[in-house]
């Protein structure tokens, strides 16, 4: 709303700066030749110039990472590696990047990888790699605990939404998580137990 307003009253300060400009105040003829002189921008420069903004958001992302950082350790290192505040913090920010992730409620124990998935709620992300495999990826609050997967279909499921997950009965082994979304369709056949 302020750059409309902005805009507004620029266009009448120049319109009327043109005007009082002139000693003659009933000729107008000048107003058509307003913007002679004006550089035009061709589509180039004007991605150029979006560019080197995005590249100035992105360090200053990275500064305010780094403050965070020095924020949780302290300044310090950690004695193991693996656990170094900077992954944990880089992990965090790609989850919170990825808000498309959807609700899945699990009420069996499903087997990832030959390890158990334990019931319960779990954030869903589906994606397709460098080599457009697709994969479901699950996570519980910002912790990853697995991923599966997954078969590209055009297979919509007669589904009325276009973002959807869902796990559907297959038989007695297995059961098919079907996920739809704007980007694409997917499902999946995974293993499951009743008890560990």
């Amino acid at each position: 709303m302020t750059k409309k307003i902005f805009i507004y009253l620029f266009t009448s300060l120049l319109l009327t700066t043109s005007v009082f400009a002139d000693d003659n105040w009933d000729d107008f003829g000048n107003i058509d030749r307003a913007w002679d002189g004006q550089k035009s921008i061709t589509n180039k420069e004007f991605e150029e110039a979006i560019n080197v903004l995005e590249g100035k958001t992105k360090q200053k992302e990275e500064k305010q990472n780094k403050k965070k950082i020095k924020k949780i350790s302290g300044g310090g290192n950690s004695l193991h590696s693996e656990l170094g505040v900077e992954e944990e913090i880089k992990g965090l920010s790609d989850i919170t990047k990825k808000e498309e992730g959807q609700l899945l409620n699990i009420p069996i124990n499903l087997i990832v990888d030959e390890t158990p998935l334990e019931k319960g709620y779990y954030k869903v992300f589906a994606e397709k790699d460098k080599n457009n495999d697709i994969y479901f990826k699950f996570y519980q609050s910002q912790f990853f605990k697995g991923q599966i997967r997954a078969s590209l279909t055009e297979n919509d499921f007669n589904k009325e939404t276009i973002d959807f997950i869902e796990l559907i009965p297959y038989d007695d082994n297995f059961v098919k998580i079907i996920f739809g979304s704007l980007d694409f369709n997917a499902y999946a056949y995974v293993r499951y137990q009743d008890n560990i």
